[in-house]
């Protein structure tokens, strides 16, 4: 009895650290996202691919210490990702805060990172004279999350050194 007076009812108070339940936080990594509609619909309007399930990226990048997920397309193949989303939960389903497709005139598929929970995505860029295997110039755009959907902040385009024979 002195115990129980002690450590008291056993029930714990209400929460008022704004850490999310880790349910709400784990609950993007139970998705299937080659059934998810947004990620239908993507795979609808570049006219081809699957989710790279392999190369899902998940980390916070709107600040709510829940991850969201980065789903590639790919076509498979050299060209590897035409396309990704990032998704969030929202009220238990998905919402997509990113959309991006490949420019036909770019020298690679897309690559995505995420470095201190910045999206960062990478692809190269075709010079009037390079040959088809490999772009002079490499394009990094960096994403930054506005309250509502995530936006470039930066884009940065650097020189690549040419293959060498």
């Amino acid at each position: 009895m002195l115990l129980l007076a002690a450590c008291g009812s056993g029930e714990q108070p209400p929460s008022s650290s704004p850490n999310p339940p880790s349910a709400e936080i784990d609950a993007i990594h139970a998705v299937d996202f080659s059934q998810d509609a947004a990620t239908k619909d993507l795979i609808a309007k570049v006219g081809s691919g699957r989710v790279a399930r392999d190369a899902i990226l998940y980390a916070d990048l709107t600040g709510d210490q829940k991850d969201e997920a980065v789903v590639p397309i790919t076509v498979d193949g050299t060209l590897g990702n035409i396309a990704y989303i990032v998704l969030t939960m929202s009220s238990g389903s998905t919402k997509p805060i990113l959309t991006r497709t490949m420019d036909r005139s770019a020298g690679s598929g897309l690559r995505m990172s995420v470095d201190t929970g910045k999206l960062k995505e990478t692809v190269g860029v075709m010079g009037p004279s390079d040959p088809l295997c490999c772009p002079s110039e490499l394009r990094t755009t960096t994403f930054r999350w506005d309250g509502k959907q995530l936006q470039v902040e930066n884009e940065t385009t650097t020189k690549q050194s040419s293959p060498k024979n």
